[in-house]
C-alpha cells in the first residue's frame, strides 16, 4: 500500500480475461495453457507497475481467476454484481466489470436505472449493457470513498432484428443511444448517492468514446451548479492545470489512430481548485508500451487498451 495520506487508483481493461478451456464469443476462442499463463503474468506484471490501491476492471469472463490473480497482487478485496452470459457451456460473452482493493469494501452493488426518470419524463430506460459497480470503501485515516466502475456500451453498431443490415447508420445510433442512456443513468445515480452521503467520489472505466463528445460528456456536465451538487471532473483536466507542459497519451488504437477511451473522474473532494478540496492529484500515469512499442515475446496476450493510474495525496 501507498503512504496512509496517498491514494492511487486505476482503470484495466483486462481484454477478454478468461480461463480456459473456457472460450470468448466463438469456440476457436480458447486460450491455450501456455498463452493463458502468459496472459495471467503479462496482466500481474502491468497492474505491479501501476502501484495502485484500487483498481476498476473491465472485460472480465472468469471471475474467480481474475479475483486469484488480484489476490496474489494484495488486492485481497475484491467485489463483481455481474455474471457473464454462457452459451454452449463453454462459450461465454457479455464479459463484467470488477473491483479489487486493498482496503475494505464496506458496500457494493450494482448501479441501476433510476426510476425517478420514468416517473417525471415520458420515457423507457434500458438496461445497461454491462452492470456498473457501486461501492464504499473504508481508507484508514482517510474515511469512506465512492467508487464506482463502468464499461459502456461500445461504438459497434447494433444489430438488426432479421440480421440485415440495410442502414448501417441506424445500428450505429442506437450504439450510440445506449451508450448515452448509460452516462446519462450512471451520472444520476451517482448524484442520488453523492447527494445522501457526500463523501469523496471517483468514477473509473472504459467509457468506448471520448468525454468530449455529447454522448459520454454527459457525466462531467454539470447541470445543478449549487456547491453541496455532484461535480466530476476528468482527472487529467485537474493534473495538466499544474502540469500544461504534459501530453495526454491515447489509450486505445484504432489502426494507427489514437483514441483517449479510459477515464478516472473525481468528485470536487479531489480538485484543489474547489472550496471542497481534500486532496491533490500528484501523478498521471498511463502503461502504453504494448500499444505503442509492442514486442511479440512480452506483448501477444496483452490488452488493447492502456492501463492508467491517477495518484492523490490528501491534505490531513
Amino acid at each position: 500500500m501507498n503512504n496512509i495520506n496517498q491514494l492511487t487508483f486505476a482503470s484495466c481493461n483486462l481484454f477478454n480475461f478468461i480461463e480456459p478451456p473456457n472460450a470468448f464469443y466463438d469456440f476457436e476462442n480458447i486460450y491455450e495453457t501456455e498463452g493463458w499463463q502468459a496472459k495471467c503474468q503479462w496482466t500481474k506484471q502491468q497492474v505491479e507497475a501501476l502501484n495502485a490501491d484500487i483498481v476498476g476492471i473491465q472485460e472480465v469472463f472468469s471471475i474467480k481467476a481474475a479475483k486469484a490473480l488480484f489476490a496474489e497482487l494484495g488486492f485481497h478485496h475484491f467485489v463483481t454484481v455481474d455474471h457473464p452470459s454462457v452459451e454452449s457451456d463453454y462459450i461465454y460473452s457479455q464479459p463484467v466489470v470488477a473491483l479489487a482493493s486493498k482496503y475494505p469494501i464496506t458496500q457494493f452493488g450494482a448501479v441501476t436505472p433510476p426510476s425517478e426518470i420514468t416517473e417525471h419524463y415520458a420515457t423507457t430506460l434500458p438496461s445497461f449493457s454491462r452492470k456498473p459497480i457501486f461501492a464504499v470503501i473504508d481508507v484508514p485515516e482517510l474515511g469512506h470513498i465512492a467508487m464506482y466502475v463502468c464499461h459502456l456500451k461500445s461504438q459497434r453498431a447494433a444489430d438488426s432484428l432479421t440480421g440485415e443490415n440495410p442502414y448501417p447508420i441506424v445500428g450505429q445510433w442506437l450504439s450510440s443511444q445506449q451508450r448515452g442512456w448509460e452516462a446519462l443513468m450512471l451520472r444520476v445515480f451517482m448524484e442520488q448517492q453523492y447527494h445522501k452521503s457526500p463523501i469523496p467520489t471517483v468514477l473509473v472505466g472504459d467509457m468506448n468514446q471520448s468525454l468530449t463528445t455529447h454522448i459520454t460528456n454527459l457525466l462531467v456536465q454539470n447541470s445543478d451548479t449549487s456547491l453541496s451538487s455532484l461535480s466530476l471532473k476528468d482527472s487529467w483536466e485537474i493534473f495538466c492545470t499544474n502540469q500544461p507542459e504534459e501530453e495526454r497519451k491515447p489509450t486505445h488504437y484504432h489502426f494507427a489512430k489514437g483514441n483517449v477511451l479510459d477515464y478516472i473522474l473525481f468528485s470536487a473532494e479531489f480538485d484543489s481548485s474547489s472550496p471542497y478540496s481534500l486532496a491533490d492529484i500528484e501523478r498521471y500515469q498511463v502503461i502504453d508500451q504494448h500499444l505503442v512499442n509492442p514486442i511479440y515475446e512480452r506483448d501477444k496476450y496483452a490488452s488493447d487498451h492502456a492501463f492508467i493510474a491517477v495518484t492523490t495525496r490528501f491534505i490531513l
